[in-house]
């Protein structure tokens, strides 16, 4: 099969390229970054330099593909705090639509997220719910899966420096933001041992690894299903504190903890630190979802995946090398 990548060599994109080259596939990666031309062809795969912006190399790209996937780029929320990220979602996937309908591409696989199937309630991962609106709008006969990973391991190396003991909460939001451009120093200093968010403690969260993911997207890209669905992908799932103690153990600290504060105190912190409105509010209630099965996860426990192979475990040992290393 002639498949397509985006998101460059990326943490779902790069595993996916490498399985799909070892399988046989002529796989072509998308990279706004011409440096990246060189890793990506030493991986067997045919590099496609240029933008999610321009619909014309989109469509170029594209053009006799058996199947496409797509990906939203990180929202550099440092560089525009006041970005609207559901109008974002809307504009990209909009050229992902026009470049898909010029190239008559017929198969689609978009990585979205949990919390897509509303709108309401699930603060900054509504654009996730708009993404998957805009999509649809394709001509019935095009094949779209709506993959809807859980949290994904790696954020937690967002707690890093509390876990430390060092003061710091750059703010575990569900997606990889760097909120240290908001000067959250000093936030929650001393309180050594503890991870703190306005979820935590005994709440229940599925997570999951990139390769995990990886390995549902090749999965999908290469069946032969027709249609249109949502497929939610999942490692593992514990309690709040249970990851506190596995992340806790692998660093030498099996005391740690993750207490749950406040939405009040979490909206307060956020503002203190200069953080606008309306992305305080998003991350406050996006947070708040999770809390007990919350809104976020109402869909999913309809639709609960098989687990995939990697468990919080494996990547304590990934967490304990970086936090050694520094």
């Amino acid at each position: 099969m002639k498949i397509i990548i985006t998101g460059s060599l990326g943490h779902i994109s790069k595993p996916l390229a490498q399985e799909l080259v070892k399988k046989g596939h002529s796989v072509t990666v998308i990279s706004s970054n011409p440096d990246k031309k060189k890793d990506i062809e030493a991986i067997g795969a045919i590099s496609a330099i240029g933008s999610v912006e321009d619909v014309s190399f989109l469509a170029k790209t594209f053009a006799g593909a058996d199947a496409v996937y797509t990906m939203l780029p990180p929202f550099k929320f440092e560089e525009n705090p006041d970005l609207d990220a559901r109008e974002e979602a809307r504009r990209i996937t909009s050229n992902y639509v026009a470049a898909i309908q010029q190239s008559g591409v017929k198969k689609v696989v978009h990585l979205s997220s949990i919390g897509a199937h509303t709108d309401k309630g699930n603060g900054l991962l509504a654009f996730h719910y708009v993404a998957e609106h805009v999509l649809k709008q394709l001509p019935a006969d095009v094949t779209i899966t709506f993959m809807r990973p859980v949290g994904f391991y790696y954020n937690l190396y967002q707690f890093m420096d509390i876990v430390k003991g060092e003061g710091f909460l750059k703010g575990f939001v569900g997606l990889f933001l760097t909120l240290r451009h908001y000067g959250l120093t000093g936030l929650l200093q001393g309180k050594k041992g503890l991870i703190v968010s306005n979820y935590g403690a005994e709440d229940k969260m599925p997570w999951v690894s990139p390769a995990d993911i990886a390995a549902a997207i090749s999965e999908e890209l290469t069946s032969t299903s027709k249609g249109r669905k949502a497929r939610y992908v999942a490692s593992e799932e514990l309690t709040c504190n249970q990851i506190a103690n596995i992340l806790g153990t692998a660093v030498g600290k099996p005391y740690l903890k993750w207490v749950t504060i406040s939405d009040k105190q979490m909206l307060d912190a956020l503002l203190k630190y200069k953080m606008p409105l309306s992305l305080a509010n998003d991350i406050t209630e996006m947070n708040a979802s999770q809390r007990n099965g919350g809104i976020l996860f109402e869909d999913y426990y309809k639709n609960t995946p098989t687990m995939g192979k990697v468990k919080m475990k494996d990547f304590a040992q990934e967490f304990a090398a970086v936090y050694n290393s520094k």
